[in-house]
C-alpha cells in the first residue's frame, strides 16, 4: 500500500510513519521532516508529486492538537481530496475540517488498520454516483440494482450488482453511463474496471 503522509505540526507523523513502514507499506511525503511548508515535493528539485508518481492508495494526516483549519504542512490533504484519494485523519481529530469532506478519523495506534481497511472498502461517494447512474439507466429497477466502487492507485474497481429478476442486457447497457459518471467525478483514476455480479439480496 502506498500512503501519502502529512502532519499538522512538525514531527506529528513520526510514529504513524514508523507503524506504517513496519507493516510493510511505502510512505511518501509532501514535505520531509524539517522542511518548510513551501515548496512541496512537486515544486521541489524532484518535481514529482506522490499523488501522480507513483500514486497513492490513501492519504493520512496526523494532528497533535485540535484545530479547525488546515495547517500549512497539510497542503497535500487538499490535493488528495481533489484527486478523490481516500483521506484519514489521525491523532487529535476534534474540530478537524476534513471530516465533513468525507475523511475518516482514527485516534491512537489504529492508523495502520484503518488505512488498510479504507483501501479495500467501497468508497461511499464513488459508489453513490455509480449507483445513481446505474439506476437511472435501468428504468424501473431502482431497488433491484446497486454499485460498489473500490478506489486504489491502480484505478476504480466497480461491481454492479443486480437481482436475478433484472435483465442482464439492461445492466450491460448501463455500463457506459456508469463509467462516464465516475470519470466525470474522478478524472484522476488511471482506469475503471467494471464487473457485473448477480446478488440474491441487495442492501441500499
Amino acid at each position: 500500500m502506498n500512503v501519502l503522509v502529512n502532519e499538522a505540526e512538525p514531527g506529528a507523523a513520526d510514529h504513524a510513519i514508523e507503524l506504517l513502514e513496519a507493516a510493510g507499506h511505502r510512505v511518501f511525503r509532501c514535505h520531509e521532516r524539517g522542511d518548510a511548508p513551501f515548496p512541496c515535493a512537486a515544486l521541489g528539485p524532484s518535481g514529482t508529486c506522490p499523488l501522480h508518481d507513483p500514486g497513492v492508495d490513501v492519504a493520512v494526516t496526523v494532528r497533535q492538537h485540535p484545530r479547525s483549519r488546515p495547517s500549512l504542512l497539510e497542503d497535500g490533504i487538499a490535493c488528495a481530496l481533489r484527486a478523490r484519494v481516500p483521506v484519514l485523519v489521525s491523532g487529535k481529530v476534534l474540530l478537524n475540517p476534513y471530516e465533513e469532506l468525507g475523511a475518516e478519523v482514527v485516534e491512537g495506534e489504529h492508523v495502520v488498520g484503518v488505512a488498510e481497511r479504507i483501501t479495500v472498502a467501497p468508497s461511499p461517494n464513488h459508489s453513490d454516483i455509480a449507483t445513481d447512474a446505474l439506476r437511472s439507466a435501468t428504468h424501473g429497477h431502482t431497488g433491484d440494482v446497486i454499485a460498489a466502487v473500490m478506489r486504489s492507485r491502480r484505478g476504480l474497481q466497480v461491481e454492479l450488482e443486480a437481482l436475478p429478476t433484472v435483465d442482464r442486457a439492461a445492466v450491460k447497457q448501463a455500463v457506459p453511463r456508469v463509467i462516464a459518471a465516475l470519470r466525470a467525478y474522478d478524472r484522476h483514476a488511471p482506469r475503471i474496471d467494471v464487473e457485473i455480479v448477480e446478488s440474491p439480496a441487495l442492501t441500499p
